[in-house]
């Protein structure tokens, strides 16, 4: 497990670190090369991590049943649409796309600000729930929770680089997270399509790239 522990201690500081020194990173090398070099770091350290969790040794704390590989299953539709919909609307108060925010058409953002984070924290909760040794749920349960703290951080930092009038149409015109916004268009047909094809993907390929497959795991 050393080397589990390694690896999220590395994972972490690449973002606590680049966080901190954001503005003068940006200003040295421009805010292009800083957000792309910051998207491979993590995910090249993300896939370390992933790589330790899968090969350290751990031991269980609840005994496994298909049901628990069931929910996780159908947590992840719900959680790739929302990583679709950061992809495809502007998030202005989140990871995701920047450009193209418009108050009066907030689209995912009438839902959750923070939609790339959600699907994370569906994600890791999931993944709790569907593993029952110490070392996921350290490492998803983390996860879960890390993206909940984003939430807030990620506004505080968004909403630093805009001006009092950006922020305050901003802020009214969006939520961090509201069900009822599901009844007024949150979610389009393109974030449920792109999310659902994602889902798919990931669904099938499980087995071949982690070495797990869902559908065996939940007896289907």
């Amino acid at each position: 497990m050393v080397w589990f522990f390694i690896s999220v201690a590395v994972f972490l500081g690449a973002h606590v670190i680049p966080g901190l020194l954001r503005n003068r990173i940006i200003n040295l090398v421009g805010r292009r090369v800083y957000v792309v070099g910051f998207s491979v770091l993590s995910t090249v350290l993300f896939g370390w991590v992933i790589h330790e969790v899968i090969v350290s040794e751990s031991f269980w704390l609840w005994d496994f049943h298909p049901v628990q590989a069931k929910v996780l299953i159908i947590a992840m539709l719900p959680a790739c649409i929302l990583w679709a919909s950061a992809i495809l609307q502007p998030c202005p108060l989140s990871i995701g796309r920047q450009s193209g925010f418009d108050p009066a058409k907030p689209g995912i953002n009438r839902f959750t600000r923070h939609p790339l984070l959600l699907g994370m924290f569906l994600w890791g909760a999931g993944h709790v729930i569907a593993n029952g040794d110490i070392v996921a749920l350290i490492f998803f349960g983390g996860s879960a929770i890390f993206a909940l703290i984003g939430f807030t951080r990620m506004e505080k930092i968004r909403l630093r680089d805009m001006t009092s009038s950006e922020q305050n149409a901003v802020l009214a015109g969006t939520r961090r997270f509201s069900p009822s916004g599901l009844l007024k268009g949150a979610i389009g047909w393109r974030d449920v399509a792109v999310g659902g094809a994602m889902y798919l993907v990931l669904l099938m390929g499980h087995g071949h790239v982690i070495g797990v497959n869902p559908l065996e795991m939940a007896g289907w």
